[in-house]
Parts: structure tokens; sequence; C-alpha cells
């Protein structure tokens, strides 16, 4: 990563573009530097500022809260981030956005708040015992039920999402026990069938340790946007299939039902709080959480909320007392409801999303492996938007993994070892892979607001959005390291001087070098030549839009960043065209699926099928995702397929025609 090429191994061959680094300190720098562009006694300033300590009591804290979108504990958890923030001498305030079923953000329609009560789920004969009681069990009421006092017979549906589940079977008048997703629960047993309401042992996400666990209660939502919700509760996989073998031997269950809660007009509470920058003219860079989803809900997130609040309180102490100078950017950090806040935020503050010029965001970032089963994974930012901020990380990530090293193998200063006793002592576990989806980064990198993020996150996680995401499994010092990192970056993208912004260039475009070499490895190693061709083509692409990155941000490294024309758009010789020019809908901004709302759902009809050979792909999501990003009236669908081709992985050109005929079908884009 440190080795730096010289003007002539920069030329590209293609002539798609030409970028050439001069005048760059030779690979030494790398060995004399923790970080390449910044001297130690920075780096140890920023380390020496966190304590993972205070970032799990901060976990703890928000753990106490119930944190659904538009709810009283949502809305409790924001001021309580708010006043902490606030007393750290941030400038801190709450931004509220209506969430009342019809205000629109771009194509996203809000949807309703959620005020629970109480709620009781008792066996009323053959044996009378109580099976779920809430808020006692903060996942035992499924979001957004309502009021109910129900007493009836159960019976078993199996999956309930299909018509078929119900075939022979009479539910209305009756609770229904079900497996599939709930809203198509809802919709089949109660509102089509007349079920009064629900029991769900609605399936976590897969992974290896699938149902090893058979008492992990999941956290469940019906529709938000379904006005006559009736009610659901949560079971684990233990109880649900005790109750199936006794119905299943023809015993009969009569079940009572109380719920106190309705849905209502509610706001997506957005915590927002500011290190102020020199410059107001530099722009901002922004770190993000979701503050939202289930008591404790530990990892999730509320490991990302405390750990950006952290980074807030670190680098605001050392910069008030002079350790660290004031940045040139300001620092934003923003405590949002899941994907929803962040739409409805960049929407309505278009003005200083133009001023964002590269992000992070943390999303469940201090599991421990014993506990939760997931690593660490430090996600680059979205393949159509390359960055200097992919470098800065990999250097951070670097450190983070020697520092801790070093301290596992030889002992010494926790501290030094970014450690927190009685936090674990290992090697720090964790990976830096290509952009994945699942939360607010999403939002913020989709090409209708185009900031660059860099995304947090463990995976897998097998307490995610059940009962056990407990605080007790999140690790203080995986959290200090998390939290340094963030620091570190966000630092260097505010405040590295221009004295080392050739240092950096250096470190960018080794990174870069790495890219290319890697693709001609791709090339290598394919039997279609045209498909070779696209990996180093877009492989240079991206190295030279990371550089320019560096000249944009540091305008005293543009003399050393020397680059000619962007690549040519034009398909390669001997692949198929489609010369049809997809043009987006600007009423369409931001990602398709905005939490519970699905627009092509919305748009088409809930049973149409919306379903790709492009989404069917191991890969899929990303590259659906992409797709839409590509789309700025001038490439065609060729080149479309080109650049998804070269910078993710080989599609056929029907494919990429078909993803866009759906899209055209559903009004986010026409033809030229």
């Amino acid at each position: 990563m440190s080795a730096v090429r010289g003007r002539d191994a920069l030329k590209n061959e293609t002539g798609l573009a030409v970028i050439a680094v001069v005048g760059l300190a030779s690979s030494a720098w790398a060995a004399e530097r923790r970080v390449p562009f910044w001297p130690d006694a920075t780096v140890a300033t920023i380390q020496a500022q966190i304590d993972g300590l205070a970032t799990l009591e901060t976990v703890r804290e928000l753990g106490r809260f119930h944190r659904v979108h538009g709810s009283p504990g949502f809305a409790a958890a924001a001021e309580h981030i708010r006043r902490k923030a606030a007393g750290y001498g941030l400038e801190a305030a709450i931004e509220r956005f209506p969430a009342d079923g019809s205000t629109r953000y771009a194509h996203f329609r809000s949807y309703l708040g959620w005020q629970p009560g109480t709620a009781l789920l008792e066996e009323v004969s053959p044996t009378a015992r109580v099976m779920a009681r809430f808020p006692e069990s903060p996942v035992a009421l499924a979001d957004y039920s309502q009021d109910a006092d129900a007493t009836a017979e159960l019976v078993d549906v199996g999956s309930g999402s299909r018509p078929q589940d119900f075939d022979g079977k009479d539910v209305r008048g009756r609770i229904v026990l079900a497996s599939g997703a709930l809203p198509a629960v809802h919709r089949r047993a109660v509102e089509e069938r007349g079920a009064l309401g629900f029991l769900s042992d609605f399936p976590n996400q897969t992974t290896a340790w699938s149902g090893d666990d058979r008492d992990l209660v999941r956290w469940g939502h019906l529709s938000p946007y379904q006005t006559s919700n009736s009610f659901a509760f949560m079971l684990s996989k233990r109880q649900a299939d005790a109750l199936r073998a006794r119905l299943a031997r023809g015993e009969k269950v009569v079940l009572r039902a109380q719920v106190r809660a309705r849905m209502t007009a509610a706001s997506y509470d957005v915590v927002n709080a500011v290190i102020p920058g020199s410059d107001a003219t530099a722009g901002e860079v922004v770190l993000t959480a979701h503050l939202c989803h289930q008591s404790a809900g530990a990892n999730d997130d509320a490991s990302g909320s405390a750990a950006i609040l952290e980074v807030a309180r670190a680098l605001r102490a050392a910069i008030g007392r002079g350790a660290l100078p004031a940045p040139r950017r300001a620092i934003r950090f923003l405590w949002l409801p899941e994907i929803a806040g962040s739409e409805a935020w960049l929407v309505r503050n278009p003005e200083i999303a133009k001023r964002l010029v590269a992000g992070i965001h943390m999303d469940m970032v201090g599991g421990l492996l014993s506990a939760t089963r997931g690593t660490f994974h430090l996600s680059r930012t979205a393949e159509t938007l390359p960055h200097a901020a992919n470098a800065i990380a990999q250097a951070f990530f670097d450190d983070v993994v020697a520092v801790s090293s070093r301290y596992a193998e030889r002992g010494g200063d926790p501290r030094a070892g970014l450690a927190f006793p009685p936090g674990s002592r290992e090697t720090f576990l964790g990976d830096v892979r290509a952009l994945e989806l699942g939360s607010d980064h999403e939002v913020f990198e989709e090409s209708s607001f185009a900031v660059p993020m860099l995304y947090f996150h463990d995976w897998p996680d097998v307490t995610i959005h059940t009962n056990k995401d407990q605080p007790e499994n999140l690790d203080p010092t995986k959290l200090g390291r998390v939290a340094y990192l963030g620091a570190g970056i966000a630092y260097t993208l505010a405040a590295l001087p221009d004295a080392e912004a050739k240092r950096l260039a250096a470190a960018v475009q080794a990174d870069g070098d790495v890219r290319i070499a890697r693709a001609r490895l791709r090339g290598a190693a394919s039997e279609d030549k045209d498909d070779a061709a696209l990996f180093e083509r877009e492989a240079r692409w991206s190295a030279g839009e990371a550089l320019r990155s560096v000249a944009r941000l540091w305008p005293s490294a543009a003399p050393a960043v020397k680059d000619a024309a962007a690549p040519s758009a034009a398909t390669k010789p001997g692949l198929p065209r489609d010369a049809r020019v997809p043009v987006r809908n600007p009423e369409v901004r931001g990602p398709l699926g905005v939490y519970y709302y699905d627009h092509l759902a919305q748009t088409l009809g809930p049973d149409a099928d919306v379903d790709t050979a492009l989404e069917r792909r191991a890969n899929g999501g990303v590259l659906f995702y992409e797709l839409l990003n590509l789309v700025d009236g001038k490439r065609s669908v060729a080149e479309i397929r080109d650049v998804l081709s070269g910078r993710y992985e080989p599609v056929p050109l029907g494919e990429v025609g078909s993803a866009l005929d759906l899209l055209a079908r559903a009004k986010v884009v026409t033809w030229r």
C-alpha cells in the first residue's frame, strides 16, 4: 500500500484516463509514521482521548429505551443523546420531521408513529398461564399493534403469508399462529379472513448459527401504514413449536390477548450536533448512526450511536483544550431513525447535503465474537463514488491492527494497544471490503445525494433484532478501537493540513495501484478479453477519481495531482449494444426501499413481479442499487452494463436492460 509509482507507470494503455502524481515522497515515509499522513503525535493525541468504557456505558443508557420510529421511547433516547452532546460542548439540537402517513420526502411517503402501553398474552385453557408480557419483554409485542381484548381459539396456519396456507381452515374470530412475514400474515389472516390477531415466530436473519438458540424472540413489525392493524405477539421457536405440536395432536388451545397501544401521527426525530469548522466554504464531514431499534438493541445500534458520540466527545475535548487544531471543515454528527430519518433529513436539508464531502456510518460495531459471532467490517465507499476516504480508512485500520497485535503479543500498557480493561485483549479482528448495503449509508450514497460514505458494521450477529441483543454481549475494547478509527478518519477529512496533502495523495495512489493490480489479476483469470479490459479500465478510472478527490479537498495538492480526461464511456468493441439512454425521474431521490416503504410495490402493486435476474445474483442487491446510481441521462444501457461489469462482476446486457425496463414501468426512469 505504501509503494509509489513513477509517472510512466501511471500511463493508461487504453487511453481512457491518464493520472500522474509527481513530487511525492518515497515509500520510506510509510515506515516512519503510524499513519502515513499524520505525525505520530497527532495520532497519539486522538488515541489518548478515546474511552471504550464510557462508550459502553452510553450503550447501557440507550438500552433502557424501546426506540421504535416515532415512539415516546425514541424521543426520550434522542433527548438523552442531545443532552449528552451538549454537555460535551457541542452545538446540539433535535430536528423533527412529520411522520403522519401523508407527508412525503421526495418519493418516500412517511408512515405513522406508535405509542405502546401494555400488552399481555395468556393461555386461558387448558392450562392458565402467562405467555408474554410487554413492556417487561420489549420484543413481546410487535410494533404497530393496536388496542385489543380478544379471547379465542388458536389455529396454526403455517407460514400464513400465502392464500393456500388457509385452505380448509376457518380463522374468522380466531387467533392464528404463523411464521411468515408479519405484514403479509396480517393481510391474509386478519384483513382478508377475519382473524382477530396472531402469534409469530418469524425467523431471524439466516446465518451459520440459525436455529441453534431456540429461545431467541425476534423483534417484529406490522405495517406502519395500515391504520386498521390488530395485534401480533412474538414467540420463540421453542414456544411456537410447542404450540404447533399441541394443535397437531388435536388439542384445543384458547388464548386471551390484551393490548393497549395505538398508531398516531408523530415525527422522525434527528439529533444533530456539530463541531464547527474554520472555513464555512470548505464543506463538512458527517458521521451517522441510527438511534432506533428494540430495547436493548445494544449492538444494533446503540453501539454505533454511542461510538459516534464518543468520537464527538473526544475530538471536541481535544480541540477545546488546544491539543488538536480546530478543523477546517465542520464535523457533523447525526443520530437518526434508520433510513427513513436519513431520507427525511437529506431531502429537507438540501443545502447542508450539498456541503457534505464524505462521511462514516456506524451500525453494529461492538459485539464480542464469542457472544454475537460477528466480526468487524469496514466497507469502502460505493464504486460509483471513489474517494480518498478509502485510503484514509485503510491507513487507520492498519494502525489499529498493528497496535492491537503488538499489545496482544508483547503486553505492556493496555491503552497503547487500544485495550480497555476489563475488555478483550485480542488483536483487532476485521477486514476492509467492498460496498455492502443494509443501513443509512445507502441513502447518503444514492446518486441524488452522492455523499461518499464508509460503513462500519459487525456481521453476522446472531442476536440482531432479538431479546438477546444486550450490553453484556459488547466489548469496551472493540468499541474504543472503532471510535478511534472513526475519530481518526473524520479528523483527517476535516483537518489534515495542506502540508500533508502530498503524503495523502501518495497513500491514495498506492490504494489505486493495488486496485489496478487486482483488476489485472482478474483479467488474467478471465476467458473474456472484453471483460478483462473493462476490469482494468474501471479500476484506473476509480484510482484517478480518488486522486481527484484529494485535489478537490486540498487545493494545494492540485499541482501534484495532474489528471487528464476521464475514461470514455463507449462500450467495448465486440460487446452487444443497447443504445437506449435511461433518465432519472427527479421526483425519486434516495433508495427505492426506505425502511417499511417499497417504491416498486407502491407503484406496481404489492403482488407485482419485481424480481429480476440481476438481483438474483449473489451480489444482486448491490448491482441493482448501483445500476440506478449510474443512470445520469447520458449513459446508455450498454455503457451502464460495462461499468457494472468492470467495477463489480460481468453481467449480461439483457439483465441490465430488463432491470431498467422494470424501473421504467415503475416510473423511476424514462427513456430518452
